[in-house]
């Protein structure tokens, strides 16, 4: 069975408190995108609504995407946080995926790797700590995505595969000791983008409505896709 998808694209009103705010911390446009989602939805609304966003810096303005498996609730936007509001349902599009097709795609991720100490400690379920993530750069996150995007069912043309640093996330969430410092939010962020073959239509549409790799929840991992030659 085909999932659904609807997809949100906002430009965001630069004259907007509320959006210069979410611009300057992660956290807050967060908690933003969150209040869009239907309610009822229990203790993980951006799961339960299937919701991924992707905020786009172009020399005219910001563009934030929603992803989400229902339409959002626009009315909770904060007036005039956004110029213009554009909605699409993406059902279709995943219905046309199909194997050995041709297409394009985006995304911004956070690739990294786990290292390990010597002597690794367990945790409270007997499972080994990981160690420190260190981000990738260069061949080292080219090779990250490859991976992730033939698990996701797609089989990159490296040719075309274009690595670009985007800026990263960074932000705060108030701490809930009373007396602690606010927890800072980091994360360095690299766009993937060029063209590629669907070889697995079931693995492709999970990365589609989940999403890919670390720092969902401030917006990386939102695998966007188009049929070959349309931009």
């Amino acid at each position: 069975m085909t999932p659904t998808a609807h997809l949100t694209r906002l430009n965001l009103n630069p004259m907007s408190t509320e959006a210069a705010r979410d611009l300057r911390n992660a956290h807050s446009l967060h908690r933003t995108v969150l209040t869009l989602a239907p309610d009822h939805l229990g203790d993980s609304p951006r799961q339960a609504a299937g919701i991924l966003f992707r905020l786009e810096h172009h020399p005219r303005g910001q563009i934030l995407l929603i992803q989400s498996q229902h339409p959002l609730n626009l009315d909770a936007l904060p007036i005039g946080y956004a110029t213009t509001i554009d909605e699409r349902d993406l059902t279709p599009l995943l219905t046309w995926c199909q194997p050995g097709t041709p297409i394009r795609y985006r995304i911004h991720a956070q690739p990294t790797r786990s290292t390990r100490p010597e002597n690794p400690e367990r945790d409270e379920k007997g499972s080994l700590k990981r160690g420190r993530r260190i981000p990738l750069h260069g061949d080292d996150a080219t090779h990250w995505w490859h991976e992730r995007a033939t698990a996701a069912g797609l089989t990159p043309h490296t040719d075309t595969t274009n690595t670009a640093p985007q800026p990263g996330i960074a932000g705060w969430k108030d701490n809930p000791d009373p007396d602690g410092k606010r927890i800072p939010i980091r994360g360095r962020v690299t766009r993937f983008e060029g063209t590629a073959t669907i070889t697995d239509t079931t693995a492709l549409h999970i990365a589609l409505t989940t999403g890919i790799g670390r720092g969902r929840a401030f917006g990386t991992g939102l695998l966007s896709i188009a049929p070959l030659g349309r931009r």
